[in-house]
């Protein structure tokens, strides 16, 4: 058993880190979305694979088994991302053990529990942490094929580069570091790990090619929210990628320190660091932004074991280290279990207000920027309640094979002569009929504002009907 303790303890742990109020943030943007699609049918889901989110397709289908077994409550859909973080951590602790000592395992796995960032995709119902371990697992079995070279390793690997790719494409960045590693050693001494890299690897990329032609065809509307890449993005890159500025310089600058008996080693692991950020932030500048933080988290295992083997045979100070990082992300972890910290406005808090003052006959209508997720996230947290009638609902998302429903041409009409009418929409300064659409003008001159609340990210207006 302590043979397999710089895994399983630092696994245990980040399941226990992660665990740590993961019901306080509510359903965030994206998360309405797995929502949304894990109570489609099988083929409703190809169906919207074809007009939206088909590079991560394969992982709606898997929460759509998964919400059919355990349920759609926050902790089921969340539940996971919090297993596949745990594990991703166990397997840095396992890679370390392996390429570098036991001691230098466990404290990579510590060292990884500090980032907030891997407690922030710990509580995502989203694909990242599955993504997360599985390309830390390809890396792992890269290495052991590499080291003990056989058919079964090397296939088993491909198998599991597939996986990384099906789970999101950016995922397949990985190989950039596992190219760079195996063309050394086949430079070096004319290994034949190269010529079965190789081969395997167009293998296990064939099967998500057509993910990949679908991110292609969808890049524009999928991918229009990413702002134009910025010089400063690139500064403040290795703080968001780690989820705190204070842990990413920290934990950086004792990889940077990190000096071993394999030099091939040290360089394989920057090049894996360096690379993936690299590709992307790149590709922002010359072709549409693609630099996300979250695309590349991959490379965090990589940077722990390098500031753990930066500090192998100092206990003390290897301790201190953990604690330190631990204390400079302390901010960070607070910030990401924050009830509007995913990524979209507290629909829980926006919910209990509805649910608190609604009266028979309410209906409620949604603002123009984002309607598909206000509309999912009211319909979430409202699923056990009695909700007011969506007015301007005609088809819902399912039929059309979108994120969002088809809504009325004509919506005075359809909203007719209804006494009380609820308005969610974002927060922004100004009039709460900015963003009403062609409703501002009937709510503004037919009716009167009966009620306004305010919730993190989220504005919640109740209006009746004059006389």
């Amino acid at each position: 058993m302590l043979t397999y303790a710089p895994s399983v303890l630092p696994a245990v742990l980040m399941l226990v880190v992660g665990r740590y109020r993961l019901g306080a943030p509510s359903l965030g943007w994206d998360e309405n979305a797995t929502w949304l699609a894990s109570h489609r049918s099988f083929s409703q889901l190809v169906g919207l694979a074809g007009n939206f989110d088909g590079v991560i397709a394969p992982y709606y289908m898997f929460m759509r088994v998964w919400t059919s077994i355990f349920g759609d409550s926050e902790l089921a859909l969340r539940t996971p991302s919090l297993l596949a973080m745990a594990v991703g951590v166990g397997l840095t602790g396992e890679l370390g053990r392996r390429l570098f000592t036991p001691g230098v395992g466990l404290l990579g796995g510590l060292m990884l529990i500090t980032v907030p960032q891997m407690s922030r995709y710990a509580q995502d119902a989203r694909v990242y942490g599955l993504a997360f371990m599985l390309t830390t697992l390809s890396t792992l079995l890269f290495y052991l094929a590499l080291r003990r070279p056989s058919w079964a390793r090397w296939i088993g690997y491909g198998v599991v580069v597939t996986l990384a790719g099906l789970a999101h494409i950016f995922g397949l960045l990985v190989l950039v570091g596992h190219a760079f590693a195996v063309g050394v050693r086949w430079w070096a001494g004319r290994d034949r790990a190269l010529l079965r890299w190789l081969v395997v690897t167009a293998v296990a990329v064939l099967p998500v090619l057509p993910l990949v032609g679908l991110g292609l065809t969808q890049r524009g509307d999928q991918l229009d929210w990413i702002g134009p890449m910025r010089v400063g993005q690139v500064l403040t890159s290795p703080g968001d990628i780690f989820g705190s500025a204070a842990v990413g310089l920290f934990l950086i600058g004792l990889a940077y320190a990190a000096r071993w008996p394999d030099g091939r080693l040290v360089g394989d692991f920057a090049v894996l660091v360096a690379a993936p950020p690299a590709l992307l932030i790149g590709a922002s500048f010359v072709t549409s932004p693609v630099w996300v933080p979250r695309y590349v988290m991959f490379v965090l295992p990589m940077i722990a074991l390098l500031a753990a083997a930066a500090l192998r045979g100092f206990r003390l100070r290897a301790l201190l280290a953990v604690l330190l990082a631990a204390a400079l992300g302390l901010p960070a972890q607070r910030e990401v279990r924050g009830a509007a910290s995913h990524h979209g406005p507290d629909f829980r808090a926006a919910a209990a207000i509805i649910a608190a003052h609604r009266q028979p006959g309410d209906g409620i209508v949604y603002g123009r920027t984002g309607t598909w997720s206000l509309r999912a996230g009211a319909d979430y947290y409202l699923r056990d309640r009695t909700s007011p009638r969506d007015l301007l609902l005609t088809r819902p998302a399912a039929e059309v094979n979108q994120l969002g429903a088809e809504q009325c041409a004509d919506q005075v009409a359809c909203v007719g002569a209804t006494r009380r009418i609820w308005l969610l929409k974002l927060w922004r300064s100004g009039s709460p009929l900015d963003d009403a659409g062609p409703l501002a003008a009937t709510l503004g001159t037919d009716y009167r504002q009966a009620g306004v609340w305010k919730a993190a990210k989220v504005t919640i207006v109740l209006y009746e009907r004059r006389g």
